[in-house]
């Protein structure tokens, strides 16, 4: 599955809907974030160098970028949805 097949069956005049992965999945058998449909892809641009202090950082931490990321992208909503 491509992450064009949604575009290609709205085109076809499909409906465009992906079923989403049961999480009993063990984690050998989940989807990588590229292929959840519960995932979106999207392109940053960062300076070069904070992105090779993060890259350096999460290699470090054992973490994924997207995840320091998406953990810092709550934390600034949760603080702008109080107001």
């Amino acid at each position: 599955m491509s992450r064009f097949d949604d575009l290609f069956n709205v085109a076809k005049g499909k409906d465009a809907t992906t079923p989403t992965p049961p999480d009993n999945l063990p984690s050998s058998e989940k989807l990588s974030k590229s292929k959840d449909p519960n995932y979106v892809r999207t392109t940053i641009y960062l300076p070069r160098e904070l992105h090779r202090k993060l890259k350096t950082q999460a290699t470090m931490d054992g973490e994924e970028m997207s995840q320091i990321i998406e953990q810092l992208i709550d934390h600034w909503l949760s603080k702008h949805s109080d107001a």
